[in-house]
């Protein structure tokens, strides 16, 4: 550094500056217009079902009938290629309390749920 003056350095940035001031600015180039912005949405992506009757993941289960006494039992399809029973329901008797109740798989579920699951699968002491 200099003792009587100012560094070099700082005298070339400055005529740098200077010469930037100085000189005309670029013409600016026609900017295109924004592209709206494509907003993926659930409902985008949400395909529904080819098949009469189907919901939206392609099954059809077949709606709830009177107490028959268990003898009706009606196949819960997936329409899916190729398509195929994935369960059946129907009414079921409790295997602890003997009552009906609706079941959405006779083969899986054989305890009652019950009204407001106060129903057999709702005790705890099946877990003992």
């Amino acid at each position: 550094m200099l003792a009587d003056g100012e560094p070099t350095w700082l005298l070339a940035w400055r005529d740098q500056q200077r010469q930037r001031e100085a000189a005309p600015a670029p013409p600016l180039a026609a900017t295109p217009a924004p592209t709206p912005l494509k907003v993926y949405a659930p409902r985008d992506t949400v395909q529904f079902a080819k098949v009469q009757g189907a919901d939206l993941q392609g099954m059809i289960v077949p709606a709830r009938w009177p107490f028959d006494g268990g003898v009706r039992r009606e196949p819960v399809m997936d329409t899916d290629y190729p398509p195929r029973v994935v369960r059946k329901v129907g009414w079921h008797r409790c295997l602890k309390c003997k009552m009906p109740f609706w079941s959405e798989d006779v083969l899986r579920q054989r305890l009652c749920v019950g009204d407001g699951f106060v129903g057999c699968r709702s005790d705890e002491d099946r877990f003992t």
